[in-house]
């Protein structure tokens, strides 16, 4: 396994998403991610080549933030509540490959009542040459 990755930093507003930059690092990462046939709901991305074969999957917690979890003052009881700003940064790291041609983001849709829906394609990139 190389120990070569390329680390994604990503920011949005709502659901739009822009790649703002990529960097070579030496990090070693975990094996691609299964999902088996079928749809899946949640949050993945994945790096694809010129033909949109996958070279590489990760299932991640969804770090579009639309809501964050609070605790009640008085009784320390969890609530979520939407966020005033939903906008941010996160970052996504994936292994140095040379035929990655794409960084492709899946998503299921934000609303928390339909977290459970299948995902599609969100936003794709692509990569720097």
């Amino acid at each position: 396994m190389s120990n070569q990755a390329v680390r994604f930093r990503l920011e949005y507003e709502g659901r739009d998403v822009r790649l703002v930059s990529e960097q070579r690092i030496g990090m070693t990462l975990p094996p691609s991610d299964e999902l088996g046939e079928g749809r899946h709901s949640g949050f993945w991305y994945e790096l694809r080549d010129g033909d949109n074969q996958v070279l590489y999957r990760k299932v991640v917690y969804n770090p579009l933030r639309q809501d964050a979890e609070v605790f009640h003052p008085e009784t320390g009881a969890p609530a979520r509540v939407p966020m005033a700003t939903e906008s941010g940064t996160f970052w996504l790291t994936a292994p140095s490959h040379p035929s990655a041609r794409y960084l492709v983001l899946y998503s299921s849709p934000p609303e928390p009542q339909r977290a459970a829906e299948a995902a599609s394609e969100l936003t794709r990139f692509e990569l720097g040459r």
